[in-house]
């Protein structure tokens, strides 16, 4: 239901702030900081470093980062972007105290940035929403275009996952769009198997998946 067009702007704003609360909670942010504070810490990297958020939602992962590079000396820049038209706007005025993101609406698969434009390229909660013939095509795209690490998070397929899904949007209180799209993004999502043979065929053949806690998986291709 989160990608359909012409949504409540209430519902709406609703559903992304659950899926950040969500994502903090279970995981998935703290997934993508960590590869990327590993990366900046092995690599040295300091000062200015730059981000293209690919399917940002809410922006919360954005978020997460610059507030994390604040603490630590390391002042990241974010591009933050996302097709749907309603989202832009909400997750820009989330985001109105962060002048370091900058909101762009624009395709995933049609990215305008030229390759290696960017330090770090993050993906998160996107490939569950795509067909298989898109995830290749996504993969292909984004390898290209950071100079460190391309970071995908993402839910992985399984009954328990699931479950756990349902579960947790019924406990936690959590808008009507996230109780319904919660369970059907998990049976929507792709094995960690699944997602290693795509990243071959899309010649992203080094790219690392791993397992985390809480039905995630992490996806790093370090240049």
């Amino acid at each position: 239901m989160l990608d359909q067009s012409n949504l409540s702007v209430r519902e709406l704003s609703t559903s992304l702030r659950d899926v950040g609360r969500l994502n903090r909670w279970f995981g998935g942010t703290r997934a993508v900081v960590a590869e990327v504070r590993r990366i900046c810490r092995e690599r040295g990297l300091a000062g200015k470093v730059s981000v293209l958020d690919v399917g940002t939602g809410g922006a919360d992962i954005p978020r997460a980062l610059v507030g994390w590079g604040k603490r630590h000396g390391i002042a990241f820049e974010v591009v933050a972007c996302d097709r749907h038209e309603q989202v832009v706007p909400l997750a820009a005025a989330f985001s109105s105290s962060h002048e370091s993101i900058t909101f762009l609406r624009t395709d995933a698969l049609g990215l305008p940035f030229l390759p290696r434009s960017f330090d770090f390229v993050t993906c998160s909660l996107l490939i569950h929403h795509l067909a298989e013939d898109e995830v290749l095509a996504l993969l292909e795209k984004l390898r290209q275009l950071p100079r460190h690490a391309l970071i995908a998070c993402d839910l992985e397929r399984s009954d328990r996952g699931r479950a756990g899904a349902w579960l947790a949007t019924r406990l936690i209180f959590c808008g009507r769009l996230t109780r319904h799209d919660g369970p059907l993004s998990v049976l929507r999502s792709y094995t960690l198997e699944e997602l290693s043979a795509r990243s071959r065929r899309a010649g992203c053949g080094e790219m690392r998946w791993s397992r985390r806690p809480f039905y995630r998986v992490v996806g790093v291709l370090e240049k």
